[in-house]
């Protein structure tokens, strides 16, 4: 009788131990998801509602390419994939873009990018949006370009 009930309780105690660390298991996912949820905000409804580009001191973060270097009338080509832009400073020729505006404000979505461009470079073809430290206090840049 005693090796049924210690095995009983070696069994419920195992159990116990399951699903505490099923539960604990869950919680960190909860806490991982919550946390990536956070870094993914958008900027504030007021800073969407300003369609204005506001000066600001260049963003000391390190851009990838010449992005953070890049100004309007300048070419760029993308050096990266189509998923992940990175401009570098190029000739203009055939494959470049001509930046035609550079746009320093915080962007809450695409329709808003879009609708900068449209406002700051009527005719642009296509836009880049680049925001070099996403968890920061850094402005998003909108580079407005059409084909060179």
């Amino acid at each position: 009788m005693d090796d049924d009930t210690a095995s009983g309780r070696l069994r419920a105690v195992l159990r116990w131990l399951g699903a505490a660390a099923a539960i604990a298991g869950i919680v960190g996912v909860v806490f991982q998801v919550i946390e990536w949820a956070g870094s993914r905000d958008t900027p504030s409804a007021q800073a969407s509602a300003d369609a204005s580009p506001t000066p600001a001191a260049p963003p000391t973060a390190r851009a990838s390419g010449d992005e953070q270097f890049v100004q309007v009338g300048q070419c760029v080509r993308n050096v990266g994939e189509a998923a992940t832009v990175v401009y570098e400073i190029t000739p203009c020729g055939s494959g470049t873009w001509r930046v035609l505006a550079r746009i320093e404000q915080s962007v809450a979505d695409e329709a808003q990018a879009d609708a900068l461009c449209e406002a700051q470079a009527p005719g642009f073809a296509d836009y880049h949006y680049s925001n070099w430290a996403k968890r920061s206090g850094y402005l998003d840049v909108v580079f407005c370009v059409s084909p060179a």
